[in-house]
């Protein structure tokens, strides 16, 4: 059974990758006459856009989903897949309407997509050809196409934005959403991704953040524990130690239960009363020593 599980994991994986848009790899090179390639690996998952808005006594929610490798999953169930964008779907819009407790789907619009009469047809173009695709703020376009909503055709528009600063060892971060005018929705994603690499070159990284100081803030907080700390904390593990070891001790070789776990037991119960009596004496000392002090001396 779990061989067959983790063969059905296997195959899926595998089609997953396979069925995926051929510019979704880590060398894709979408202009033949430059030498730039973009690595766009890691945009083969979900991504969702949520905009809420008040429309008393309703509250309307714009979502879209997003997956610009691969489609989309639809829901197995037929009464949630009626509001769900069809199969073969890349990028849904949706308009929920929510009022007290009832939630309804006003609209359902596929936005882009593979579908048998309508195709994705992903394109790629530079913002600007002189720009530098390695550097911060450079932009490439990726439109895709296929989407249909009340026989009007859809298409959507993703302008990435290199953003050299961020980690390429990190997950994307989500899109924003620019425009939906003219049935073309407009997005905007700033990532590192967005940065092209010479073909040849490694992925440059940003440089690591400088060591502090020691000046910045309270700046206490990276010095360490204090001497006391250090003292305390070590004081506090030989007391969990002690009482840890001599209660498994007393466990192991009497059969102790209840306060009878508690090594030298007598000790700790009268720490209390002999701490009273210390203190007792203390204040005894003390104002015996006054009253001696101020009084008369007798002859």
């Amino acid at each position: 059974m779990k061989f067959h599980l983790g063969l059905a994991l296997i195959i899926s994986a595998a089609t997953s990758a396979l069925s995926a848009q051929e510019y979704c790899n880590s060398k894709h090179k979408p202009f033949g006459d430059k030498d730039i390639v973009f690595d766009l690996s890691k945009f083969n998952r979900i991504f969702t856009i949520s905009q809420e808005e008040q429309t008393p006594p309703s509250t309307t929610t714009n979502e879209i989903k997003i997956n610009i490798c691969d489609e989309l999953p639809t829901p197995e169930k037929a009464d949630e897949a009626e509001e769900f964008c069809e199969k073969g779907s890349y990028i849904c819009r949706r308009t929920i309407i929510k009022r007290k407790d009832k939630e309804m789907i006003h609209e359902v619009q596929p936005i882009a997509g593979e579908f048998k009469n309508d195709k994705l047809n992903p394109s790629f173009k530079a913002a600007d050809d002189n720009q530098d695709f390695t550097q911060s703020g450079s932009k490439i376009i990726l439109s895709l196409n296929g989407g249909k909503y009340l026989d009007k055709g859809q298409s959507a528009q993703v302008t990435f934005e290199c953003d050299a600063s961020q980690q390429r060892n990190a997950d994307p971060s989500e899109p924003t959403l620019t425009s939906y005018q003219g049935n073309i929705l407009s997005l905007n994603w700033k990532t590192v991704f967005a940065c092209g690499i010479k073909e040849g070159d490694a992925p440059s990284t940003p440089p690591p953040a400088p060591p502090s100081d020691g000046n910045e803030g309270s700046g206490d907080t990276n010095e360490g524990m204090s001497g006391a700390g250090v003292f305390f904390t070590i004081v506090f593990v030989l007391l969990g130690i002690y009482f840890i070891g001599g209660a498994f001790y007393n466990f192991k070789m009497y059969n102790a239960r209840g306060l009878d776990l508690i090594p030298h037991r007598d000790f700790w119960l009268d720490l209390p009363y002999l701490i009273k009596d210390l203190i007792s004496h203390l204040i005894d000392s003390i104002m015996s020593h006054r009253r001696g002090s101020g009084g008369y001396v007798s002859v």
